[in-house]
Parts: structure tokens; C-alpha cells; sequence
């Protein structure tokens, strides 16, 4: 796990296809200068907005920690991006949720202080790995912050899922998709498709249908140390975070189990989990 230090150089993600984030950009630097921090910007996010920066493993390299500026879905890929490579992260939103990311912009005054201070709140949060294995070989290794999605190719039709928990055969899904998921994705597509919410901070995997044919198929949360394997009988798709693909024939495994690294996630001391739960979700409200 990262140490808590005090924050002197800052390697900042935009949110891609968002050249109107110069300004908020900008108005950033000037806070940070002000307060005797560096920063600079990876070269794709330089690039959309005009300016000069460097390649994502440099800026890894030099930075105390990584901040994004967008929203969830931004952080979310810059914390892939950088998996495995022992760096805090942190997120500035200006999205719409936000409910990864620690603080808006209007905050970030009051904020840095605790950052130059190491005062801040550093979170582990769980996530999820999965490799696929092909013709009985490793073809690819996959890690997610808060989801793998099992799903079809087509509108039509269901997907048909065998699913084992240790070697041990226990469901097969006949639904629209599966979701593998964490307590920290519990927020995200799961509670949309009626999964639990789970306190991010628990050691659980999570496994929600989405629009099964029996309403016997309910969501399932298991202990993390258990091994999944999945495997469908027609063409699906593996989608990652909601942000990236790839295909999966009849004939692949589909291994997920608990990643050992854990993405590290910087918020503000007196940051309430359930106070956010309250804000983003309206509960309580008539």
C-alpha cells in the first residue's frame, strides 16, 4: 500500500473527448501553484486541450499521486491504467454522480492543504481480476475496480452462463447478462439491475443477473476468496468497467477471483460513506 506523504507533485488525467476542461484545468494549476505543487498533465490529455505533457509511465514515475478530473468513469480508468504500480489515486468530478471521486472543484482550496499535510484519508479498495483461458492456454489477464460484465452479442435472446464456485458447479444463468462485481461497484450497474449495496470496504464478490428468465435467479454475494469460473454456450462479450470489450467464444473459461492488488483512493478525512449514499441516492427523501 502507498505511504500517506505530503503531496508535492501531481500527474493529472483529463476526462478524454473534453476539450471544455481547459478552463477548469487551468483555474486547477492555478490553485496547486499557489500552494507550491506541481503538476503535470499525461500527453493524451496535453494533446486535447493544447498543450504539452508527457507519456502515462513517465508521469507515473514522477508524480506523488495521480489526479484525475471528470468523473467516476475517469478515475476508474486511470486507476487501471496505473494498476499495479503502488500510487495513489484521486478524483476531481465534474460529472454528474461522483461517487468515487473526493471532492468538486470548488472544494479543492479548502482541500490541498491536507494533501501538502499528508492529513488526508487514504482508502484500499478491492478489486477483481480475471484471465481467459483459450484453446487451454492464458490469453489474456484482465483487472476491475468495480465490474465485469458477462453479456450477449445480439438484442435478442438470452445468454446461457455455467457458473462454478471452487470447481463446483452451482448455477447456470439464462439471463440478458451477469455481473461480477465488488463492494465498490456495488453503486454502480448492480444497484441499477436491483443488486445489493455493499459497504466498499467488505471482502465480498458480488453476482447479479440482469433481467434473468426465472425469478429464481436472484443476486448472490459470496465470500472474496472464492474462485469463479464461468463459461457460455454461444458468442458473449466480457465488457470491463463498462469501458472496454472483448469477445468470448463457446469455448473459453472465464476465471475471476479477487486481484492482490487493491486500488488505493485518497478522500478527505471526514468523508461519510452513508452521508454519500444519502446525497447521490436521494434516500430519505419524499
Amino acid at each position: 500500500m502507498p505511504e500517506i506523504i505530503k503531496v508535492a507533485k501531481i500527474g493529472v488525467i483529463l476526462r478524454p473527448s473534453s476539450p471544455d476542461l481547459k478552463e477548469v484545468f487551468e483555474s486547477i494549476s492555478a490553485v496547486f501553484a499557489a500552494h507550491s505543487i506541481e503538476m503535470k498533465l499525461d500527453s493524451i490529455s496535453a494533446a486535447m486541450i493544447g498543450l504539452r505533457g508527457v507519456d502515462f509511465a513517465t508521469l507515473v514515475e514522477w508524480s506523488d499521486i495521480l489526479l484525475s478530473i471528470g468523473g467516476d468513469g475517469t478515475l476508474i480508468a486511470m486507476v487501471r491504467r496505473c494498476y499495479g504500480k503502488n500510487i495513489a489515486c484521486m478524483g476531481i468530478n465534474t460529472g454528474r454522480l461522483g461517487f468515487l471521486t473526493a471532492i468538486m472543484p470548488s472544494e479543492l482550496e479548502s482541500f490541498l492543504p491536507h494533501l501538502t499535510n499528508a492529513t488526508y484519508d487514504l482508502q484500499a479498495h478491492m478489486m477483481l481480476e480475471c484471465s481467459i483461458v483459450r484453446d487451454e492456454k492464458p490469453y489474456c489477464n484482465l483487472f476491475a475496480l468495480n465490474e465485469f460484465l458477462i453479456s450477449k452479442q445480439t438484442l435478442s435472446g438470452l445468454i446461457d452462463i455455467e457458473a462454478k464456485i471452487d470447481g463446483w458447479s452451482f448455477n447456470t444463468y439464462f439471463c440478458d447478462s451477469l455481473i461480477v462485481g465488488t463492494p465498490t461497484g456495488s453503486t454502480a450497474y448492480n444497484i441499477s439491475v436491483g443488486g445489493s449495496v455493499v459497504y466498499p470496504h467488505c471482502k465480498n464478490i458480488l453476482l447479479t443477473p440482469v433481467a434473468p428468465h426465472s425469478l429464481t435467479q436472484r443476486p448472490l454475494i459470496v465470500d472474496s476468496d472464492v474462485k469463479l469460473e464461468f463459461g457460455v454456450r454461444e458468442k458473449a462479450l466480457l465488457i470491463i468497467d463498462g469501458q472496454e470489450s472483448i469477445d468470448i467464444l463457446p469455448q473459453d473459461r472465464i476465471l475471476i477471483q479477487q486481484s492482490p492488488q487493491y486500488a488505493h483512493l485518497i478522500y478527505p478525512k471526514e468523508r461519510n460513506y452513508f452521508q454519500i449514499l444519502r446525497e447521490k441516492f436521494k434516500w430519505g427523501e419524499l
